[in-house]
């Protein structure tokens, strides 16, 4: 979501700067800053904001050139007469002995007006318009080339996985006939072996077998990758929809480091939470 957009264009014959910056946001949150002589046409901004982008912080700059040159200076001699008049007044009701000067009139700066040539322009709405969906086309040039590079680095990261939910895989398998032979060791130890009843005894292997049997957590941790791979290939707004995922995931990687406990395992499980963290940030930054 995070990206910078900008346009030159034209209002009528007066030439515009337009600006668009983006950051993350849970939500969209719109501010626009443009001249107050156009400030009737924010609502159709932010029409045209809110129909391309969904989530975010965006701000919207509007400047013109610099009008200096050609705006001249005027003075309001009804205002001026008003003024000369109430500081006559306060000099005659007081007995100020000051004369009144061309100096006190310069303090107040509202009897000089900037009077600005300009012309009528009918088609104001419709150029504002057409300026702010270019400089959201910049902004959006912007955010697919990162979104472009924040795939490949989430892809890269989705195979890593995958790797070290092979390698939990293998160890799962290996530790379960492990675990099964230290039970019956511990069991002939403590009874003697004619005591030994086969059946209960076949049955805690199965349970111990259960217990460190991982398969439907692996089975679930990559269903949720191959949805991330879907959602990442169609595009849109699936910032959301990721986020979801990847708890998901977070949640199947706990539950298997609870289930085995094997000191390697546990080492992959920190390792695949560390990549899901990873993912995680870069999906702070996607709509």
């Amino acid at each position: 979501m995070t990206g910078y957009g900008k346009h030159e264009g034209a209002i009528g014959s007066e030439a515009c700067t337009f600006e668009v910056r983006s950051v993350n946001g849970r939500y969209l949150e719109l501010s626009v800053r443009m001249p107050k002589e156009w400030a009737e046409f924010e609502h159709k901004i932010r029409e045209v904001v809110k129909s391309r982008v969904s989530r975010g912080s965006i701000s919207i700059f509007v400047r013109r050139q610099d009008r200096t040159s050609s705006e001249t200076v005027v003075v309001d001699h009804n205002l001026a007469k008003q003024y000369v008049a109430a500081l006559a007044d306060l000099q005659s009701t007081y007995g100020l002995e000051a004369g009144l000067t061309l100096r006190d009139l310069a303090m107040f700066p509202q009897i000089f007006q900037g009077e600005q040539e300009t012309e009528e322009n009918p088609n104001v709405e419709r150029e504002l318009t057409a300026s702010i969906v270019q400089v959201i086309d910049a902004l959006d040039e912007m955010r697919v080339r990162e979104g472009n590079e924040m795939a490949r680095d989430m892809e890269e990261r989705l195979v890593a996985i995958g790797d070290m939910v092979a390698e939990v895989e293998k160890l799962s398998a290996e530790r379960v006939p492990a675990e099964r032979a230290r039970l019956l060791e511990r069991v002939h130890q403590l009874v003697d072996e004619d005591k030994v009843d086969p059946q209960r005894l076949q049955l805690e292997i199965v349970l111990l077998s259960e217990k460190l049997d991982v398969s439907e957590e692996t089975v679930r941790l990559r269903s949720h990758m191959k949805h991330v791979r879907e959602d990442m290939a169609v595009g849109g707004v699936i910032g959301r929809k990721l986020n979801f995922q990847l708890q998901e995931m977070n949640r199947e990687v706990n539950t298997i480091g609870s289930k085995v406990n094997d000191a390697e395992v546990g080492r992959l499980v920190v390792s695949m939470k560390e990549e899901l963290e990873r993912i995680r940030e870069q999906v702070q930054n996607i709509e």
